[in-house]
């Protein structure tokens, strides 16, 4: 398949070439052109011939006739235009041999220049990657190098957004995505600080800050009760169908075992949810657990 794709581009650059150079190989057709020289001498045979009419006509005498023709002659002679054509076919023929050798040279070369610069500047990891056998999916395994990698690019991006508060304190968008970056580089202590930031710039009416910031707090003290559950109260007050906020509510419900509670909160969630979906699915363990400890209560 690779050489199929090197043999098909090398081809198409042949023939691209062959469109440019045609033209220039092509034998140029003659024209029958008269030359320099056969151009002067009809001129001065002109300009003679007027001047025998003038001496028929009696308006030049003989002495006159003699030094006009003379004058003509000297004319032609002082000004050149009887030496040969200025274009020999000896030159002609070596502009030919200058034009057939960069044909050759750019088809030669042309093509496989196309095809380094593709190397190197064009997709051809794509074209030149191992095939796998039908019905096989390549997938990249995370590896340790990979996973240093992110968390260092993480870390790029969390001195970039600092760097820009720094500058740009009332940007609540950069105050949440930095905790959400600390979050990932499981840094709670600073991540909880950001989305403080967050909330004192303007951030306190938005439910998903809300509920990523109680999230933060309870992972640190260990549990919902308190200040999350507030914040998560105030998120459900602003929309009563957010999705992370029902979850919180009715897992804090659920450890606290008021089993109603966390019923109305689920199945609310639950309506939210692709019935497919995996996250459905959970929800109708977690229900399914909580008609089970509600039978036996």
């Amino acid at each position: 398949m690779n050489g199929l794709f090197l043999l098909f581009a090398l081809l198409l650059c042949v023939l691209a070439l062959a469109f440019v150079l045609y033209p220039l190989l092509r034998a140029p057709r003659r024209e029958t052109l008269p030359s320099r020289r056969a151009v002067n001498a009809s001129v001065h045979r002109d300009r003679v011939h007027e001047l025998d009419q003038d001496l028929a006509a009696g308006t030049l005498t003989q002495a006159q006739y003699a030094t006009a023709v003379a004058d003509l002659e000297r004319e032609l002679l002082d000004s050149g235009a009887i030496e040969p054509d200025e274009t020999p076919a000896a030159a002609q023929r070596g502009g030919g041999r200058a034009v057939g050798a960069a044909a050759i040279v750019s088809i030669a070369v042309l093509p496989f220049m196309a095809i380094g610069i593709y190397l190197t500047v064009g997709h051809a990891e794509e074209v030149f990657a191992t095939q796998h056998p039908a019905g096989e999916t390549a997938v990249a395994e995370p590896t340790a190098a990979t996973e240093a990698e992110l968390r260092r690019q993480f870390q790029l991006m969390a001195q970039q957004l600092q760097g820009r508060l720094a500058q740009e304190p009332d940007d609540v968008e950069s105050w949440v995505l930095l905790g959400r970056t600390l979050v990932f580089l499981d840094d709670l202590d600073a991540a909880e600080r950001a989305f403080r930031e967050a909330m004192a710039h303007g951030g306190d009416g938005d439910p998903d800050l809300l509920t990523r910031y109680a999230d933060v707090m309870a992972e640190r003290q260990g549990g919902l009760s308190g200040e999350p559950l507030r914040l998560i109260e105030r998120a459900l007050e602003i929309d009563p169908y957010h999705a992370q906020g029902l979850w919180l509510a009715g897992s804090w419900a659920f450890l606290e075992e008021e089993m109603t509670t966390a019923r109305g909160y689920w199945e609310r969630l639950l309506g939210l949810l692709p019935p497919d979906s995996p996250e459905a699915e959970i929800i109708r363990g977690n229900l399914a657990q909580v008609a089970q400890t509600t039978t036996e209560g």
